[in-house]
């Protein structure tokens, strides 16, 4: 089975694109614009990506699918050149990297011959992964998750705010990235490859502060992709194989095994009757997985019941409480989260980070 990408584009600039895109597919790379690599590994490569530089010696060799010509954003594309060497589509970068990485995507997802069927384990894994669960619906935990993602970023560490819920509107959309480039769900096709934190990083959207964004996509066709534990497992673990901190947005029905792959899972709960007996069914599933979890209290106007109440209701512990901050979801309406958030909020996810050990 022909299990490698091939990069051969020379200019400078679009280099670096081209590498995080074929990276983020969890093919292995070869990267190379010697002529005698291309033409040594022209008819094993899955994929052949070229721009103006090598598009050239590619038009000597025997005709292939597979070739995707790229040039660098705005354009324009050498048209002459991407006909030359047979390519069949062409691409601008970063623009229409999410396009290229759906390209890719449609291939076959990679295996291990050495351990077909088995996942590779990331190595010396050093990430943390913070998961946010609301026992409501509308408790908040995506801005809340947003709000830990923003306030880690202030001690530099790298940052990716991941969208884990499968009906969920896009956290791009939340933090205000939404016109910007870079791949969202359904772009992703890591398979049973192993990417790099770097890599998969590379290819997302951020935001003004650096924190990187895994979104849900929005579509007017219907789509067949599903954000299933299949699909989120391969990115946490990728992430986790970084320095970094990443935060799950995940709903209440999440699957246990993304929740036993956190280091710390937040209960956002809504201080009312429902909202609490519904947590405390989740505590004792996350018991079973040995997942170290706490509460955070979610006070909103017609809210009935005290910390107290909740921590004898779930048997865990509350680290923090939050009330509905006065003009907050207009401001994310319009603008989306603001960098400077407000006291209460900042507070809330402070201590999360603090029980997270950051």
């Amino acid at each position: 089975m022909k299990e490698l990408i091939f990069v051969a584009v020379g200019d400078p600039v679009l280099h670096p694109e081209a590498t995080h895109v074929a990276a983020a597919t969890g093919y292995p790379l070869v990267d190379s614009v010697d002529p005698r690599e291309l033409s040594r590994l022209h008819g094993r490569a899955r994929a052949i990506l070229v721009d103006s530089v090598t598009a050239g010696h590619l038009a000597s060799l025997p005709r292939r699918e597979s070739i995707y010509f790229l040039a660098s954003d705005p354009g324009p594309i050498d048209w002459k050149a991407a006909l030359t060497c047979h390519a069949e589509h062409a691409f601008l970068l970063p623009a229409q990297a999410p396009e290229l990485l759906r390209e890719l995507g449609h291939m076959a997802s990679p295996r291990d011959s050495s351990s077909a069927g088995v996942r590779p384990q990331a190595e010396h894994a050093s990430g943390t992964v913070i998961a946010m669960v609301g026992s409501a619906g509308g408790a908040g935990s995506s801005t809340l998750a947003a709000a830990v993602a923003r306030r880690a970023r202030r001690t530099d560490r790298d940052v990716t705010l991941v969208d884990g819920c499968p009906t969920s509107g896009g956290l791009d959309l939340l933090m205000g990235v939404e016109e910007k480039p870079g791949a969202r769900w359904p772009d992703l096709r890591l398979g049973e490859g192993a990417v790099s934190a770097g890599d998969l990083r590379a290819a997302l959207p951020s935001t003004s502060d650096g924190i990187v964004i895994l979104s849900a996509a929005r579509s007017t066709i219907a789509d067949p992709f599903s954000l299933d534990t299949e699909v989120v497992l391969p990115v946490v673990e990728s992430l986790r194989s970084g320095s970094g901190v990443t935060v799950l947005d995940l709903p209440a029905e999440a699957d246990p095994a993304v929740l036993e792959a956190c280091d710390l899972v937040v209960l956002l709960v809504p201080a009312e009757v429902r909202p609490a007996a519904a947590a405390a069914s989740l505590v004792k599933q996350l018991q079973r997985a040995r997942t170290s979890m706490v509460l955070l209290a979610r006070h909103r106007a017609w809210s009935g019941l005290s910390t107290e109440d909740l921590e004898k209701l779930t048997g865990c512990e509350v680290i923090a409480e939050l009330g509905t901050i006065s003009r907050l979801a207009r401001t994310v309406e319009l603008s989306g989260l603001p960098t400077h958030l407000p006291r209460p909020l900042a507070v809330a996810a402070d201590a999360v980070l603090i029980e997270a050990g950051l």
